[in-house]
């Protein structure tokens, strides 16, 4: 297990989810290049590893998900006191809406968790024909799998996590391929219900474009099914097990 600082921050300013590239720019305006959290970028090239500062779209809203370092670096944003960002073609208030800091746990379990994980950039250039060519539902999804599991190593490695057991994945449900653009390239992503047996703080992000919203991840309430409760309400002795 791993224990780590998880900051989330709700904006009250709401934004497309086309705008948090421009969120994230003027965010890096205002705090200045020289904190590379905000962009992971690292010279001319780049920060290889998990980010931990992630830009979200929350609802409607803007926020932050700040991990390990990065809930201490964003302080440096709020310490300007920026009055507007310029987002796109329009100038914003940030207005702060919500703090939660709390110290979370990373931990594979004996159960499994339930999670949806939106705009998720499963695939990548090279490995789309891959998929492409695959024979039928089952060896995809197979496939997607792997890959998602691969992600939460990813995570884990970037966080300093030693997972000292397996990573399960299920798929629960899987959307329609579609393409999405990050970076001016057209990826394929996907909406995925899935299970696993490792606990994920809210709005994490997984995958290829993960701290610009892409791949976020929120738990799911497994809901009891009503037709279930009926039949348990008409157990013998009329009452509910």
């Amino acid at each position: 297990m791993k224990k780590i600082k998880y900051l989330s921050i709700q904006f009250k300013n709401e934004l497309s989810f086309n705008e948090i590239g421009f969120f994230r720019g003027a965010v890096v305006a205002a705090v200045g290049r020289e904190m590379t959290l905000f962009h992971n970028h690292q010279g001319e090239g780049f920060r290889y590893s998990y980010p931990l500062i992630q830009y979200k779209r929350v609802g409607q809203q803007v926020a932050l998900i700040c991990l390990e370092d990065g809930v201490h670096d964003v302080h440096a944003f709020f310490m300007q006191r920026p009055a507007a960002l310029r987002v796109g073609t329009r100038m914003i208030t940030p207005e702060v809406e919500s703090l939660q800091m709390k110290e979370v746990t990373l931990q594979a379990w004996d159960k499994m968790f339930s999670y949806r994980i939106n705009n998720w950039l499963a695939l990548s250039q090279e490995n789309y024909p891959v998929w492409q060519e695959m024979p039928d539902e089952a060896e995809r999804t197979r496939f997607l799998m792997t890959i998602l599991r691969g992600n939460l190593l990813s995570m884990a490695k970037g966080l300093g996590w030693h997972v000292d057991r397996e990573i399960k994945v299920q798929m629960d449900h899987i959307s329609p391929m579609r393409f999405l653009h990050y970076k001016e390239q057209r990826l394929s992503g996907f909406d995925v219900r899935f299970s696993t047996n490792i606990w994920l703080p809210q709005y994490m992000g997984l995958g290829k474009g993960a701290a610009m919203g892409f791949g976020m991840v929120q738990s799911v309430k497994i809901r009891q099914n009503p037709k279930n409760d009926d039949q348990r309400n008409n157990l013998p002795g009329g009452t509910p097990a």
